[in-house]
């Protein structure tokens, strides 16, 4: 035990020595959950939107400033030709138009069912379905304030009198940070404990000291346990001062356990960790290193469903993804910060994340002593 400690005090003291590697550990991380926890978002807000009121009744401008009054859109203009309105959205001035028809507020009177025509830049699909969505829940929240007769007038969504009750569980207010942070926390633990492992150990071996660290009475478990665990608490600190960071900072809420966040972080790093010593026994140098793990890691977040939702991925990418840790471990911290889940709720991650850590973990082991040998 006496010389694994040894060990990790020379590499604690090797690691706090070095002022890049304090900067990695201490300043980039926070910089980076600062920067991708605004920037990273699924959201779509501020859609352009000009206005084609026709009817100039004051049932249409009650509509026009309910679009007004919103962060959803940004209305760049009012006209009443309809060639303008295509001429804009061609020319990129406007993602969407909202036609009200002549008429409208007097057919609306007389009971009748007017449509109202929503015309959308389809060239980013998600953004034109998401902007569809806003523009219903607006239109059937001035329906509703008018009277029972404007739900069945508006055949954008064919309501027909029939009233929608929304309810939100888990994420009431739809914020954007508290679904998207818990996965930025992911990545920024991947890259600290991936690149810490694989260049703390190439740079051994590109100065000649594992060498002669080889030739010491140390066992090889004893050499490599004394050169994780700085790396593992390392890493769990960083895991500790992003959350902080990002709790602080974007006001989201942990609603589940520290203690069971912890104890599968652990879990996880053994997938990172094992994969950094993989990467360490096939380079020579740290820029060797460097390059591999962003290989790696470009890879596994891309798959973990951070950025794409797995589900609407390609069916063969689906099945790739689960090959992943990450894939895992992105679906538990976001379990346990917005549900609150318990143990039994992440079996369905905990045991493929389990497994596939100690199978990496295991071969990168074995490589590495086959390898010194």
């Amino acid at each position: 035990m006496t010389p694994i400690l040894y060990m990790i005090r020379k590499e604690f003291l090797q690691v706090f020595r070095t002022r890049e590697m304090m900067a990695i550990l201490f300043v980039a991380p926070l910089v980076q959950v600062l920067v991708m926890g605004f920037a990273i978002t699924n959201e779509v807000k501020h859609i352009t939107l000009i206005i084609a009121d026709q009817d100039n009744s004051v049932l249409s401008r009650e509509i026009t400033d309910a679009f007004t009054h919103t962060d959803r859109f940004n209305v760049v203009g009012y006209e009443r030709d309809m060639a303008r309105v295509g001429e804009a959205i061609h020319a990129w001035q406007a993602q969407m138009a909202l036609v009200i028809p002549p008429g409208f507020g007097r057919d609306i009177r007389r009971g009748s069912r007017p449509q109202l025509q929503v015309i959308v830049d389809g060239l980013d699909g998600n953004s034109a379905g998401v902007a569809l969505g806003y523009a219903g829940a607006i239109l059937q929240e001035r329906a509703r304030q008018v009277g029972r007769q404007m739900p069945a007038a508006l055949s954008l969504r064919n309501l027909h009198r029939v009233e929608l009750q929304e309810r939100m569980w888990y994420n009431l207010n739809l914020n954007n940070a508290q679904y998207m942070v818990p996965g930025i926390v992911v990545v920024l633990l991947t890259v600290i404990s991936l690149i810490l492992a694989s260049i703390g150990l190439v740079r051994e071996k590109e100065i000649g000291t594992l060498e002669q660290l080889l030739v010491t009475p140390l066992k090889k478990y004893q050499l490599l346990l004394g050169k994780l665990i700085p790396f593992l608490i390392l890493s769990f600190i960083e895991l500790g001062i992003v959350l902080k960071a990002a709790q602080w900072i974007f006001a989201i809420e942990m609603q589940g356990s520290y203690l069971l966040l912890a104890g599968l972080s652990a879990i996880y790093l053994f997938s990172t960790l094992g994969l950094g010593i993989f990467v360490s026994t096939i380079t020579g140098s740290q820029q060797q290193a460097m390059f591999v793990s962003w290989f790696f890691m470009l890879l596994m977040i891309m798959l973990s469903g951070l950025f794409i939702p797995i589900e609407n991925m390609p069916p063969l990418l689906q099945k790739v993804t689960y090959l992943n840790p990450m894939r895992y471990f992105m679906s538990i911290i976001r379990d346990i910060f917005q549900k609150g889940a318990a143990a039994r709720h992440l079996l369905q991650d905990v045991i493929p994340l389990a497994g596939f850590g100690l199978l990496i973990f295991i071969f990168s082991v074995l490589k590495f002593q086959k390898r010194a040998a």
